[in-house]
């Protein structure tokens, strides 16, 4: 008998990692006496007084904040407007660039009047089955399995849906529009959104190239795909390299080394799906 056959009765162990965008992500809005949870379902969540913002705030600017799920499953903020936030942990891309902050339950910020808090249910993620110690400090256990490599699934699930219709009938297609405002490409269809890659320019000649969203119900019609290749399209013709670290589009260069040369010799960014840590550049 295999050791991952379990006898009749054994105990079999369960896992404690949690499963990509769970813990119901949500923000806690709050001004004076008014008071609303925003349910966080999209990849992207802009926050501001534009009818297109996912989280709608009057008596704040137009794009004031974004909240973006990242290839890591955090959610990580970045602020365009004036306002105050609690810095859990900080990383910056790139002299001149916006600020961003990964978002943990109880961080909190400001856009105009309103308060919001970030509130994600958190599971234990230290390798044992039940978070136990059977037997005492220091007895053995079977350790559970490693902890999935959400970035690596992120890309293949999207990579997956774009390659098997890129020539279906649902196919779509869209307008490109650089919002250099936001540090995003827009994928829009009619006046719609449906995708975008938020991105840093660092300097005249370089652009960090951060994460790719696409709008669940426009997902599997050949958008990701698309969208990266006009992007670096551009890039190209605006004669500047790329540091890229998007796993999709890392996923988009492997299938298409005829963007490589693109790549920014010494700040390079992410290279393999193994590599780890925050961004750099």
């Amino acid at each position: 008998m295999s050791e991952h056959e379990p006898a009749s009765g054994e105990h079999v162990p369960t896992t404690t990692h949690a499963a990509w965008g769970a813990g119901h992500p949500r923000l806690l809005v709050v001004r004076d006496d008014e008071r609303q949870v925003h349910e966080i379902t999209t990849d992207v969540t802009r926050i501001g007084s534009s009818p297109d913002a996912e989280l709608n705030l009057p008596a704040t600017q137009p794009m004031h904040a974004m909240v973006t799920h990242d290839p890591t499953d955090e959610y990580v903020l970045q602020m365009f407007g004036a306002g105050e936030t609690s810095l859990h942990d900080w990383r910056t891309i790139g002299t001149g660039s916006h600020d961003v902050e990964v978002l943990r339950t109880g961080a909190h910020f400001s856009t105009g009047p309103w308060r919001l808090v970030f509130a994600r249910d958190e599971f234990a993620d230290h390798g044992r089955p039940y978070g136990g110690r059977q037997g005492g400090e220091g007895a053995h256990q079977r350790r559970q399995p490693p902890r999935p490599d959400y970035a690596q699934m992120l890309a293949e699930a999207v990579i997956t849906h774009a390659s098997m219709d890129a020539d279906a009938e649902n196919a779509v297609e869209f307008r490109l529009v650089d919002d250099t405002a936001a540090g995003i490409y827009l994928a829009v269809v009619g006046d719609r959104e449906v995708a975008g890659i938020t991105y840093n320019l660092i300097g005249d000649h370089r652009i960090v190239l951060l994460a790719v969203s696409v709008f669940p119900e426009f997902r599997g019609r050949g958008i990701a795909m698309e969208l990266i290749r006009q992007v670096l399209d551009e890039v190209r013709a605006q004669g500047r390299t790329v540091t890229n670290y998007c796993p999709v589009v890392l996923t988009f260069l492997e299938r298409n080394p005829s963007y490589a040369e693109l790549i920014d010799t010494e700040h390079p960014g992410v290279v393999s799906h193994e590599t780890k840590g925050g961004p750099t550049a």
